[in-house]
């Protein structure tokens, strides 16, 4: 059995899901991270490495999918801004 934890946001529950964490150095630091945000870990326990793996990709390529959503929403603010401004001076 391996123990993982993620940061939970309890006053913000459409926050995306974050990823797992295993080591000891990175399960320090979302401790301190709650502790000083006011923010709470959750724990769960994976069979096996492999379904820690899984379910870390997972939660990576929805992060992804909404990270290239994102990059589309900038791109085209930045183009309807040059549209109405023209371009910066320094592109």
């Amino acid at each position: 059995m391996l123990h993982a934890y993620r940061l939970v946001s309890a006053e913000s529950p459409k926050t995306p899901e974050r990823l797992w964490e295993w080591e000891k150095v990175h399960v320090g630091r979302l401790l301190w991270n709650a502790t000083a945000f006011g923010r709470e870990l959750t724990h769960r326990y994976f069979p096996t490495w492999d379904a820690l793996v899984q379910e870390n990709e997972r939660i990576w390529e929805t992060w992804r999918a909404w990270l290239d959503e994102y990059r589309e929403l900038v791109r085209d603010a930045q183009h309807i801004y040059e549209e109405h401004h023209g371009r910066r001076h320094n592109d």
